[in-house]
């Protein structure tokens, strides 16, 4: 791993469970490992350290929903994403989604990292409709799949992941098909 993919990987877990405006360079060059001077270095400004890190996130998570869809026959695939979902939630150091975090703190649609959030969404809901798509869903499904996922995100959050939640997410995804 290279010095600066070594700074943005250990920036988004700071960013990730401490917030964007809440950590700060000497916490960020700590963690890393590096000095200051070596982190403006590669990074020239929080700014653009926090763009790398969203990025890096961004990649890491399409992987893994990709992974957990094609895992599974393609009629399957609107359910895996629900079970993604709980299983993300579920895992330790859960702090839900970085881009929604990233989009609350940075409101302006303009703001770099309120519009990482945007193009990643965008992708998650390419990714849905593939999905929906090759298992045959209705019109829409696609849509209704990321609405239930957004929320489950959300809500596991807030008040840590519920099975009930899970189980009516389930529910709702039969009416897919």
């Amino acid at each position: 791993m290279s010095t600066s993919e070594k700074i943005a990987e250990s920036a988004l877990q700071l960013f990730y469970r401490q917030g964007y405006h809440g950590t700060g360079v000497e916490q960020l060059s700590q963690e890393a490992g590096v000095t200051k001077k070596t982190m403006y270095r590669h990074f020239p400004s929080k700014e653009l350290l926090i763009e790398a890190a969203l990025q890096r996130r961004d990649q890491e998570f399409m992987a893994r929903l990709e992974s957990a869809l094609t895992a599974v026959e393609a009629k399957a695939r609107p359910l895996a994403y629900i079970d993604f979902i709980e299983a993300w939630a579920r895992s330790e150091g859960f702090h839900g989604c970085a881009f929604i975090n990233a989009s609350a703190e940075y409101a302006e649609p303009l703001e770099p990292p309120h519009e990482l959030a945007r193009l990643h969404k965008h992708k998650v809901m390419a990714t849905l409709e593939r999905a929906c798509q090759a298992a045959g869903c209705k019109p829409l499904a696609a849509q209704q799949l990321f609405l239930m996922g957004e929320g489950l995100i959300v809500a596991s959050q807030v008040s840590g992941p519920q099975a009930p939640l899970f189980e009516a997410a389930r529910g709702m995804v039969a009416a897919l098909a």
